[in-house]
């Protein structure tokens, strides 16, 4: 059975390990000058009909969803000086930056971090290829960005694999405060009031101070987190490399319940309604009882789940590993496969409209019609 092949702990090595490869080819690109392939698998945000995201190209990119037209296509670049830099590139004047993070609306900026250890803010209403600022203005933080960026309150909020979680003031890119965690940060940030919230590396979630970066709590895992947390009824629902999802008290960091399966999850869960829905790489959606952790349903969608969900009208929209797109019905629990792509998905969805944008491994943007099945691709590449 599939289930039971990639729950094999080798499997799971050999699944992460691919997700670092990936990585790693993509600082091959650091050799060549602008135009050398870049890789990645941002996902997308949308504000006022126009969808952002980072091509594997290494192009932040916006395109209105409407006629499918591409309105910006900007290169983010790296400054390389032979023998050094963060990516140990030689004899290189620039390079493509690779993007995992899926952009962001601060406003009147679009902003994205790239994985050369950068921050990128473009001005959203004009038509210009230099960013308003970059961060830091010299260099790099000293680490990878790979977790989204996200904004609240005038502020940025981003971890990267420094080990740092940063606060930014959103207008001009300068620090407002960081917080030395001290291992890798893969995990896109949670904003709910005065808290943020992250996962790290070395296993644990934390809870910081959006003021001034303090610790409130932290709560131990015994596996790494990679996955965005999510706040739902003064309840943080988290998952990590352990195999669990955790219900933690946000005020005071104490667990609530836990839930064990087969495989990781890679996915952001999902709450909707008092469900819980977690979509993981054993190819199963678990749903659960967001107060108790009951399990109340799991679907076996048959291929790994790496890419975040997301919820239309009632309808949880999920996307394999392999591009097969289901819908399952939040009232009767059905389920059922909307289209097949047929191109490798990992970035997670977004979605306006009624329709679901999926951002492939092969460079496409694909819509698809969350109750209909009907598709349009999108090209968003030069």
């Amino acid at each position: 059975m599939l289930k039971k092949f990639i729950s094999n702990p080798v499997t799971k090595i050999a699944l992460l390990l691919l997700v670092i490869l990936v990585g790693t080819a993509a600082l091959s690109g650091c050799v060549a000058t602008r135009g050398a392939l870049a890789r990645g698998w941002a996902g997308g945000v949308i504000e006022g009909g126009i969808l952002y995201t980072g091509s594997m190209e290494g192009n932040l990119v916006a395109v209105n969803i409407t006629d499918g037209s591409v309105l910006m296509s900007v290169p983010l670049e790296t400054e390389v000086t032979s023998g050094g830099g963060l990516l140990g590139c030689a004899g290189a004047s620039s390079s493509a930056v690779v993007i995992y993070s899926s952009p962001v609306i601060a406003d009147d900026l679009v902003c994205v971090g790239g994985y050369n250890g950068q921050v990128y803010a473009f001005p959203r209403e004009e038509a210009r290829e230099e960013p308003r600022w970059v961060y830091p203005r010299q260099g790099n933080v000293g680490g990878e960005i790979i977790g989204g960026i996200v904004y609240g309150e005038g502020k940025l909020y981003f971890g990267a694999a420094n080990g740092k979680v940063y606060a930014l003031n959103a207008a001009d890119g300068y620090t407002e405060w960081e917080y030395d965690i001290g291992d890798k940060i893969w995990s896109t940030p949670t904003v709910d009031v005065d808290t943020l919230y992250i996962g790290s590396f070395d296993k644990k979630l934390y809870a910081l101070d959006t003021t001034d970066g303090s610790k409130k709590w932290e709560f131990v895992t015994e596996g790494t987190i990679v996955t965005t947390p999510v706040v739902y009824n003064n309840t943080v629902y988290i998952s990590s490399f352990d195999r669990n999802l955790y219900a933690i008290n946000a005020s005071t960091g104490k667990l609530k319940w836990k839930y064990l399966v087969d495989n990781w999850f890679w996915a952001k869960p999902l709450v909707y309604n008092n469900t819980v829905y977690a979509a993981c790489l054993d190819g199963t959606v678990y749903a659960f009882d967001a107060a108790s952790g009951s399990k109340k349903v799991e679907y076996d969608l048959g291929s790994p789940v790496a890419s975040s969900p997301v919820m239309v009208d009632g309808t949880l929209v999920v996307v394999t590993q392999d591009g097969v797109v289901y819908a399952i019905d939040a009232g009767s629990l059905r389920k059922k496969e909307l289209a097949a792509l047929e191109e490798s998905v990992f970035a997670p969805l977004v979605e306006s409209g009624g329709k679901v944008y999926i951002h492939t491994n092969a460079d496409a943007l694909h819509e698809v019609d969350a109750l209909t099945g009907a598709k349009r691709q999108i090209n968003i590449k030069d």
